[in-house]
């Protein structure tokens, strides 16, 4: 006993760090001395001749494609095929929807809502579909839509076969993952630079960002769909002597139907979140609009067309969520007609006879366009309450001030000190401190990839520009953490806030991030300031969705052993909730800078200037190696902040684990 005493009080031997372990310091402090020194002797600026000349060389295969797109193979064979045939298929899509005219979509609406999501879904999508006849872009709204169904349709060809086959294969999954999670972390206009370059100006390039853009949250949802099929129901149609195409058709898909068709309607939400990029690059429809009146500053213009499109995409939403309430049916003994119905052929035939009835009525009487008397012009009473906001709102009181202050505050207290500390100093310091922060949080590989990021964009050529646009996503991030963070803790303690908080994170979810421009519009200034506001609306739900999460999954016992050791609910949170929810935070802080960089493009139709405003106007003159630098250097940052971020979160759980044991 005594022995085992001394034993248990001995304490344990460390082990003895190895050699590598030993001189890492010394490497460490090399590398950063290194870095000074060559970075004295380079200069303080970026040198003209540490240039990659990528602007130059993507420019010189831009004009190569303009003169060999008719002659090369490439184009002959490949990408010319491809533009055709997205081209015949929105063209006959849209003539389509026009011989329909509007009282036959309304009717297809109607008839899908009611088939996926009941009598309920069906009133809303039709009504909220017309709401954009109303609006006066009925027209408008169906080249928009002639645009999202083919996107739609081909990202489904293609991402539900994938889903099922990774949902099948273990090995088929892990391949998938991470081509998945590249495309998932990839900024959309990255994949716009390159397919111009490929397929020119012009739906086509629209259609093929939206296909790749769309693609990931099909196969992922359809792949979660088939793998929640229990193994009993699979063995029980084994059983009976299923083959596995039997089993996939009539076990397997059956049952995964509602993931299914949650997948459909991200892809559609994924595919109207790009309209407004779309137009950058020559679509017509709705994204024209909206960015004609971005670039006027008119509000009105702007806010009537974005309004048109929330509620396409609200409509489309409702209609494809397939919650459909069936507790009507229960207890009531269907009559003949409606078991005639319920069989998938006769109501597919029924619905194509309404519709077709309808849509020769509306030929009939002349129905061809949504009715001007019905239409309301909202842009001037939307332009009378900007200017009253602007009068009332901009300059405020004299005590409290108004948004004019704000701005001002903002611009001078956070954005122009930070701007200028960045682009004040030293690039190479910038790229030391890279390294330095790479090392501290995740080792030399990170530290490499974090400085090796950095000199990218020296050599892009790019670096003011993206200084300015590093300092306005650290001013969003931080701004977006200091409101989120707290609500979300307020919803992780409290039901009833949660369930206030819902709807509203749901409405937000589901707006594409451009219309956020919209009504800053009325409260601030072109400028960088409405910029990094409409990232901070946009980048909060996500931060306080995933606070709540994070503060409830945290395990009752620890917070119980807390509470009856006498803590106090604010000890709680501070010394228990927080902590072992630190890898959900950080999680929440990596999804907020991805939401500030997934809107610094479009903040530059706004005047936020940066890497955004020259990625437009690299696509607006057709200039594609300057959009391509800059749209490189926007990507270069978001690596080094994810993974940053990823590196703190996992070093959190690393060290949640070692105290727990």
């Amino acid at each position: 006993m005594a022995v085992a005493s001394a034993a248990l009080s001995t304490p344990a031997r460390m082990p003895r760090p190895g050699l590598g372990q030993r001189l890492r310091p010394f490497a460490v402090h090399a590398a950063l001395a290194g870095i000074v020194i060559a970075g004295i002797a380079i200069g303080r600026d970026v040198p003209s001749w540490f240039d990659a000349h990528i602007q130059s060389k993507i420019d010189q295969a831009y004009h190569w494609t303009v003169i060999n797109n008719t002659t090369h193979w490439l184009f002959t064979w490949v990408f010319s095929p491809i533009s055709d045939t997205i081209r015949w298929s929105t063209e006959h899509v849209l003539s389509f929807l026009q011989i329909l005219r509007w009282p036959g979509v309304l009717i297809v609406v109607g008839l899908l809502g009611h088939r996926t999501g009941g009598r309920n879904a069906a009133v809303v999508g039709v009504t909220v579909m017309s709401g954009c006849g109303f609006l006066g872009f009925w027209d408008h709204t169906m080249i928009t839509l002639s645009l999202m169904l083919v996107s739609v349709a081909v990202a489904l060809l293609i991402g539900i076969p994938l889903g099922i086959w990774s949902g099948l294969s273990l090995r088929a999954e892990k391949v998938m993952r991470s081509v998945l999670d590249t495309a998932q972390v990839m900024p959309l206009y990255v994949y716009i630079l390159p397919l111009v370059v490929a397929f020119g100006i012009g739906d086509s390039t629209a259609v093929v960002a939206t296909v790749i853009y769309a693609v990931p949250p099909a196969v992922r949802i359809t792949s979660l769909g088939i793998r929640a099929v229990s193994e009993t129901t699979t063995e029980v149609g084994t059983s009976f002597g299923c083959t596995g195409w039997q089993l996939l058709l009539k076990v397997r898909l059956p049952l995964a139907r509602r993931p299914i068709l949650l997948g459909v309607n991200q892809v559609i939400m994924m595919a109207f979140g790009i309209v407004v990029y779309a137009s950058l690059i020559g679509t017509a429809g709705l994204g024209g609009d909206v960015l004609t009146g971005l670039q006027k500053v008119n509000v009105g213009m702007a806010f009537a067309p974005g309004l048109a499109i929330v509620f396409a995409a609200i409509s489309l939403d409702r209609i494809t969520t397939g919650q459909r309430d069936e507790r009507s049916d229960v207890d009531v003994v269907p009559t003949q007609r409606q078991l005639l119905l319920r069989r998938p052929g006769v109501a597919v035939a029924a619905g194509f006879a309404v519709v077709a009835v309808v849509a020769l009525v509306a030929k009939l009487l002349g129905l061809d366009h949504f009715p001007a008397s019905l239409t309301i012009d909202v842009a001037k009473p939307v332009n009378q309450a900007a200017d009253w906001v602007s009068r009332n709102f901009r300059k405020g009181v004299p005590v409290v001030g108004g948004t004019g202050s704000f701005s001002d505050f903002v611009v001078v207290n956070l954005l122009n000190p930070t701007r200028d500390v960045l682009q004040g100093v030293a690039w190479w310091l910038i790229v030391a401190v890279a390294l330095a922060v790479g090392l501290v949080s995740g080792g030399w590989r990170l530290g490499a990839l974090c400085a090796g990021c950095f000199v990218g964009i020296a050599a892009l050529q790019v670096w003011d520009l993206a200084m300015d646009t590093f300092s306005q996503v650290l001013v969003a991030v931080t701004l977006s953490l200091l409101v989120a963070v707290p609500i979300g803790v307020l919803a992780a303690r409290s039901d009833r806030v949660e369930r206030a908080l819902r709807p509203l994170l749901d409405v937000a979810q589901v707006m594409p991030a451009f219309v956020y421009l919209v009504p800053v519009i009325f409260l601030f200034n072109v400028g960088r300031v409405p910029g990094v506001v409409a990232s901070v609306i946009y980048a909060i739900p996500p931060g306080i969705r995933l606070t709540t999460l994070g503060l409830r999954q945290v395990p009752f016992a620890p917070r119980e052993a807390a509470i009856s050791f006498g803590a106090t609910p604010r000890q709680e949170l501070v010394k228990v909730q927080l902590p072992l929810a630190t890898r959900s935070m950080m999680l929440a802080v990596n999804q907020t800078i991805i939401m500030v960089l997934s809107i610094v493009v479009v903040a530059g139709l706004i005047g936020a200037g940066g890497l955004g405003l020259e990625t437009i106007y690299g696509l607006a003159k057709k200039e594609i190696g300057r959009g391509t630098a800059a749209g490189l250097a926007i990507v270069l940052l978001a690596i080094v902040l994810d993974r940053v971020t990823q590196a703190w979160g996992n070093r959190s759980q690393l060290v949640t684990r070692s105290s727990r044991h």
